[in-house]
């Protein structure tokens, strides 16, 4: 699993390895709105997917799995029942998001049923 920093800013992008692969993650707070969104990008800043709503305790990239994205799974973790991530949840550690690898995961879901 690997804890991926959230910076105390609106708009900002974070360079990550993930599977051996380097991505460009942009994230944008919408102050209107209120929510968080993600865009994913290569190395060269490319786009691969723009705009995924980060939401509570959910599978970030399950509906993407058909475009060049890493193998295993985003997700926004929080402890409570919040339906929506704030714009300093991050900050005051009421949300992580994380990355868990693919084998990680195939063991964490083995491990489930």
């Amino acid at each position: 699993m690997v804890s991926i920093s959230v910076t105390d800013s609106n708009d900002f992008v974070e360079t990550i390895t993930l599977d051996d692969k380097v991505y460009k993650l942009h994230f944008a707070y919408n102050s209107n709105s209120k929510d968080w969104t993600i865009d994913i990008r290569d190395s060269n800043n490319v786009d691969i997917v723009r705009s995924i709503k980060i939401v509570p305790n959910f599978p970030l990239l399950a509906q993407y799995k058909r475009h060049d994205l890493p193998k295993g799974e985003l997700i926004a973790v929080v402890n409570n029942n919040k339906q929506v991530i704030t714009r300093k949840d991050f900050i005051n550690n009421s949300a992580i998001l994380i990355y868990i690898p693919k084998e990680e995961l195939n063991e964490l879901l083995e491990t489930a049923v």
